[in-house]
């Protein structure tokens, strides 16, 4: 009780005992002051408010993302094509047991995109009668760590969130986007994988996981309890005509955004030339960037006022400008109206490689042959072995090819093959082992195109090179590719290759080719 503040004392006449005709005592005892029923008529203290402490609740709603729910609202992307593979996926979840399917491919496939149409289908109640009323869900973990103060809410939060999910009784599915979520050597995951990983294996909680195939080798292949309860469905890349398909498909969502009119022409543009020059992405995605970057190119232009306002319509020459910004090839060798500079190709190259017109020639056919269509798709645009003394041109004749493929006679990468006359210098094309100083800077050839695959590679002299590292021209002339020591693969089917060599010259050209076949392996000469 709170006491009252210290002014004057009352007068023994206010206490509630009282005499009018006794005397009053001279004084009252302390322990009559102290006594609650001698003061009834003090002041009234003023109340104090009530502390309560009040158990903030955060609903475990916050943490869920529901798909289905995304597309009841509107707010889930539209999925155009795989119907197959969303079909497949239906027919695992149906399953009396490993009933929890990864999807193993590529990044940029659209596996997560199928998984999206399977939320969009549950939502419509497109769905067997035992996957009705189920709901595609993913675990907001990094809002779940933000919003703890420590790492006992943390684990708490989540714990009461993969309850919800039992309670559920596989009406919640969770969408796990990397299976690395579920190791348990690993101290960011460690946690997650600690409550959700026995719950799948007990088939208390039901998944749908989405993995590249590193990945799935790495931490579920391997996991013997892991791989008894899931399901793997292999993704393969889109082929052209789907591609088309989806494209088609998600017209509408790209002239709806960008309030534009996207023709059919364009769109076959977009696949057409995103399948022959970017070799680095899969399809569907690096079609669906080209749409969409070609879209924003085309209303720059309009709101710069290049464009009349009138004139909202995607054509195909915006494509192919958004190509020559990604690759460096001019629009003008992209469209089709490179055509008539082809067949002019030779008087071109003449004018900078003067007196070689059986060189010319030759290169110049090549590169006709490859503008068709008709070479291998899976090996570079072009591979030749120019053989002369210093000073014929040779470098030249590169350096004119870059200009006319690339129209730029610095796209060119000169790797001068006498540097690497020792087994260990391979270490500088492809990169140093893991451990070494400079691993992550990786090495000159795999860096250099990888970060531009459009270009000419020029090897000098190879026949000063080790011939541990003649072996390596073996995989790039084959198949196109080649993989460094980070074990990236780098595509070298954009390329121009070419070897050039001083053995044999001033020989006859017949007796030329019987000296190289004894200097050089047959394996090489073979694809060139």
């Amino acid at each position: 009780m709170e006491e009252t503040p210290n002014k004057a004392a009352p007068t023994p006449t206010n206490t509630a005992v009282t005499q009018p005709t006794a005397k009053v005592a001279p004084a009252l005892s302390a322990n009559a002051v102290k006594k609650p029923v001698s003061t009834p008529q003090s002041a009234p203290s003023t109340p104090q408010p009530v502390k309560t402490i009040v158990k903030t609740q955060i609903s475990l709603s916050k943490y869920l993302i529901d798909y289905t729910a995304k597309y009841k609202q509107g707010t889930l992307k539209k999925v155009v094509g795989r119907e197959k593979e969303v079909e497949r996926l239906i027919h695992v979840m149906l399953r009396n047991s490993k009933d929890n399917p990864i999807l193993v491919g590529e990044n940029g496939i659209g596996k997560t995109s199928i998984v999206e149409a399977i939320a969009t289908r549950l939502a419509k109640g497109d769905v067997p009668e035992l996957l009705k009323g189920a709901s595609v869900v993913y675990v907001d973990v990094a809002a779940m760590l933000i919003d703890s103060k420590n790492e006992a809410q943390y684990e708490e939060r989540l714990k009461s969130v993969f309850q919800k999910i039992i309670e559920s009784k596989g009406k919640l599915i969770v969408f796990i986007k990397d299976p690395n979520t579920l190791n348990l050597g690993d101290p960011s995951t460690r946690e997650i994988a600690k409550f959700l990983k026995p719950k799948i294996i007990s088939g208390e909680i039901k998944c749908i996981i989405t993995s590249d195939l590193a990945k799935y080798k790495i931490y579920v292949e391997n996991d013997f309890d892991l791989i008894r309860c899931i399901q793997p469905i292999y993704i393969e890349e889109a082929t052209t005509a789907d591609a088309l398909n989806i494209v088609m498909g998600v017209k509408d969502v790209y002239e709806k955004f960008y309030n534009i009119t996207i023709p059919e022409e364009p769109l076959k543009a977009v696949v057409a030339l995103s399948g022959r020059y970017i070799k680095q992405k899969p399809f569907p995605e690096k079609a669906i960037d080209l749409l969409d970057e070609a879209c924003s190119y085309l209303v720059m232009q309009l709101t710069a006022g290049k464009i009349p306002n009138n004139e909202r319509v995607l054509k195909t020459e915006h494509v192919s400008h958004i190509i020559f910004i990604w690759t460096g090839i001019p629009t003008d060798k992209v469209e089709v109206e490179d055509k008539k500079r082809l067949i002019n190709m030779e008087e071109f190259i003449a004018k900078r490689v003067i007196g070689q017109p059986e060189a010319v020639e030759v290169v110049c056919n090549a590169v006709k042959i490859s503008r068709a269509g008709l070479q291998d798709p899976n090996r570079p645009i072009g591979s030749y072995m120019f053989v002369g003394t210093t000073g014929v041109g040779k470098t030249e004749l590169a350096k004119a090819l870059a200009e006319f493929v690339f129209d730029d006679d610095t796209a060119l990468l000169r790797i001068d093959m006498s540097e690497y006359m020792e087994r260990q210098s391979i270490s500088r094309l492809l990169g140093p082992p893991p451990g070494s100083p400079g691993y992550e800077e990786g090495g000159l050839l795999t860096e250099a195109v990888r970060r531009k695959p459009y270009q000419v590679v020029l090897f000098d002299e190879i026949e000063k090179a080790n011939i541990e590292i003649l072996n390596l021209f073996l995989q790039i002339l084959d198949e196109g590719r080649l993989t460094d020591t980070k074990g990236i693969t780098v595509d070298f089917r954009n390329t121009i290759v070419i070897l050039t060599s001083n053995l044999g010259a001033g020989l006859p050209g017949y007796k030329m080719m019987d000296f190289l076949k004894q200097k050089l392996k047959p394996e090489i000469l073979a694809r060139i």
